[in-house]
């Protein structure tokens, strides 16, 4: 389903790539991650020995064989040893299964039956998941040997990333090594990295953001990647301690960077771009950052999965004047986009359509699921599922999900406008909006709001606040204030779970 790699690129694999760089860069910076109690780095040849060898290991232990799956739990606490083993599973020509360490022994079982997997990898002092054989990291390390002599090619599955699930069951989204290359050049070219950057980012190693838009543009580039964890002022010390140029997070942590009294404190001067995806970000928001950290650019990223994730960018220069947009470029220069109608046909500006993507990162398909795949492409395309808009000059701008869209008494409402809303009024943290059903007019939207520490706020106040500055079938119904919006490994509001808790 995927458009090929454009044949200048190469290396063509991953494991390729790896031992170019590790040749060319050597005691260079790769990778600095938490390994149990503190941060290490590893320089390219550092990586690429390592992970050799524990190819080595996987492959005397009986977990990895060409094509097979790998199934790994590892947290960004150990975002190293997750780092490692993904090349190692590679370089055996096995197939990579990250999933969340969050994930309960339910839904671990189910995934592993879903992907064939009868192992599952985990770092630390992880919890055995009853039922599943589990084997840790540093066991596999004591079978660990010379590299293995297996070659890859491009159209070789590398693995497997299950969903975030946020609107439904998980499904696993295949990416070869072309698809992941292609990933991880298409953002490098979007982040404009060289060698000389350091890419910190506490997007979780096992996620398509971490190991693609992170660390495989890094690995392409020659930069250095730090997998992070989002706590203060831990991830402030780190952009000092290791020299970050760009840090990319969902909006949400910016917002708690401005809510810590001792941002002022922290030396960021190192840093030149922060990118926010996952969601777009307010325009106060933005223009608070700015204020707080003069002299840095902002981007806005999009992107999703299947795509690689691929998807679209608003570069830096355009942030101020084109606030809330998602861009006008399609990530990678053999990669492009449309917004469509129901009918499948192209819209004019102003009116809202879907999303579509296609290009060289674009997933092969879902693991063992072709109604699913087939559902998703349409010649050659693949949906998005997500409601934009375009102005006269070609900007792109999220209006929603398609499955989140509130239809109140035939008015279609978008939660995003809402959440805006919401996030300009000065005692709010952070804020969520879903629909929950009515009687009488079908749908109507409910508010889900943590509120900065020590604001007076309270519920009513807020619903007050929301009919002030929006249409009055806008305005939520209901406010419920809340200590924390719960979220998955990739930090997106799991809105399923605050309906079920509070409708």
């Amino acid at each position: 389903m995927t458009d090929p790699l454009p044949r200048e690129y190469t290396p063509r694999t991953v494991p390729a790539l790896l031992r170019k760089r590790a040749a060319d860069l050597g005691d260079r910076p790769a990778v600095s991650g938490r390994d149990g109690a503190g941060y290490r780095t590893l320089s390219y040849t550092e990586l690429d020995t390592a992970s050799s060898r524990l190819a080595g290991g996987l492959l005397a232990a009986g977990v990895a064989a060409p094509g097979a799956p790998v199934a790994w739990a590892i947290g960004n606490d150990h975002g190293i040893a997750g780092l490692v083993l993904y090349h190692a599973v590679l370089k055996a020509g096995a197939v990579n299964v990250p999933m969340s360490p969050r994930l309960s022994p339910v839904e671990v079982a189910g995934l592993l039956d879903h992907c064939g997997a009868e192992t599952l990898v985990v770092a630390g002092d992880a919890a055995p998941v009853p039922g599943v054989r589990t084997v840790a990291v540093a066991e596999l390390a004591e079978h660990a040997g010379p590299g293995p002599a297996h070659r890859a090619d491009e159209i070789d599955l590398a693995a497997v990333l299950y969903t975030s699930g946020t609107t439904g069951l998980p499904k696993g989204v295949e990416h070869t090594h072309a698809s992941s290359l292609a990933a991880g050049i298409a953002w490098a070219d979007c982040f404009r990295l060289t060698g000389d950057d350091v890419l910190q980012s506490p997007f979780p190693v096992v996620s398509g953001a971490g190991l693609h838009f992170n660390a495989m543009s890094c690995l392409w580039a020659g930069g250095h990647v730090v997998v992070d964890e989002p706590v203060l002022p831990g991830c402030l010390e780190r952009i000092e301690q290791f020299g970050a140029t760009v840090y990319v997070a969902v909006p949400s942590i910016y917002q708690y960077w401005l809510a810590y009294d001792g941002l002022a404190d922290h030396d960021l001067g190192s840093l030149r771009l922060l990118d926010y995806g996952g969601a777009s970000m307010a325009t106060s928001v933005i223009e608070r950052l700015s204020e707080r950290l003069p002299g840095v650019g902002f981007m806005q990223t999009y992107g999703f999965t299947e795509a690689g994730p691929g998807g679209t960018y608003l570069p830096a220069e355009y942030t101020r004047h084109r606030p809330g947009s998602i861009g006008a470029r399609a990530a990678g220069r053999a990669s492009r986009f449309r917004v469509v109608d129901d009918a499948g046909r192209e819209v004019v500006a102003g009116v809202p359509g879907e999303l579509q993507f296609r290009g060289p990162s674009v997933m092969r398909g879902y693991h063992r699921d072709p109604e699913a795949t087939a559902s998703v492409f349409v010649d050659g395309w693949i949906r998005s599922g997500d409601i934009v808009r375009f102005d006269d000059e070609g900007f792109l701008y999220f209006v929603d999900r398609r499955r989140e869209l509130i239809v109140r008494g035939g008015y279609n409402i978008a939660p995003a406008e809402i959440e805006h809303a919401l996030l300009r009024h000065p005692d709010v943290l952070e804020a969520a909006v879903f629909g929950v059903s009515h009687e009488a007019l079908g749908e109507v939207p409910v508010a889900a709001v943590v509120l900065r520490p020590g604001a007076p706020a309270t519920e009513l106040s807020i619903v007050e606040y929301c009919r002030t500055v929006l249409a009055d079938f806008k305005a939520p119904r209901v406010v419920r204030l809340v200590d924390e919006l719960p979220k998955n490994a990739a930090g997106k509001t799991l809105k399923n779970v605050l309906r079920e808790s509070l409708a």
